[in-house]
């Protein structure tokens, strides 16, 4: 179970025997529901570190386990998925007591994965950097809006980034409100031309795909795409529906200051 704000596995951090190696694993992860549907606050993260500790037992790999009463393996995520949005390069650390050649442990993740899941690339990084969720910095996404237009949506967009500030409130577990300023959270918000099929038919135009890219905070309020599209909504006058959702990658510090 993860209970940690960084996403890492339940337990104490100290492992059972000494790290030796760090693989930062990239992989895609499919939509865990048909209902593509973001309901605000919810997230799979316990059955998805359950699934992975079955898949990283099954991998052969000599992973550093956490101290306590039910070892678990060293796997932290940078940050958890929402349910019904699926993921192209989301990002998690796992530690081994051996160091292995990236051919022998790719091999291995890629034959023994959780179910829905492809490895997409891997990188072995340095034992004492930072833990990977405090390393997050943005998050980008693409997202199916119906309900307006491209050039509305445009018009939309252009709004929002104008904007000094879009105050929003956020509904807690326990039921407070928390405001707060969503445009600091918000880098980028476009619209995605777009595409026609063989036959040159392009997509209906009640249904058009914005990019956005959304700051990611640790500990504090980070940016979700729902909420980005109830401002568009209130930008426009009318509600919007929020169709299939997609982390397209997440972004650490200094990935964002490469791109």
């Amino acid at each position: 179970m993860i209970d940690r704000p960084d996403g890492s596995l339940d337990g104490p951090p100290e492992p059972t025997d000494e790290p030796r190696q760090r693989w930062r694993i990239v992989f895609a992860r499919d939509a865990a529901t048909r209902d593509t549907t973001l309901v605000a606050g919810t997230r799979d993260a316990p059955s998805e570190a359950a699934a992975w500790a079955t898949a990283l037992g099954l991998a052969g790999l000599p992973i550093a386990r956490t101290l306590g009463k039910t070892p678990r393996p060293r796997l932290t995520f940078a940050a958890p998925l929402a349910v019904g949005m699926s993921g192209e390069a989301e990002l998690a650390d796992l530690v081994l007591t051996e160091r292995l050649p990236i051919a022998d442990v790719r091999s291995r993740l890629a034959s023994h994965l959780p179910e829905g899941h492809r490895l997409v690339d891997l990188y072995d990084v340095w034992l004492g950097a930072p833990a990977l969720a405090a390393q997050l910095a943005s998050a980008d996404y693409r997202v199916v809006v119906r309900r307006a237009s491209a050039p509305e949506l445009a018009d939309a967009c252009a709004t929002l980034m104008a904007a000094v500030s879009l105050e929003r409130s956020r509904q807690k577990g326990d039921g407070r409100a928390v405001v707060y300023d969503l445009r600091p959270l918000l880098s980028a918000l476009s619209v995605i031309p777009p595409a026609t099929d063989g036959a040159g038919v392009a997509p209906s135009p009640a249904e058009t795909s914005l990019r956005m890219r959304l700051r990611q905070v640790q500990d504090g309020t980070s940016g979700r795409p729902d909420e980005v599209v109830l401002a568009l909504g209130e930008a426009l006058g009318r509600s919007l529906e929020l169709g299939p959702l997609v982390r397209e990658r997440l972004l650490t510090a200094d990935l964002l200051e490469g791109a």
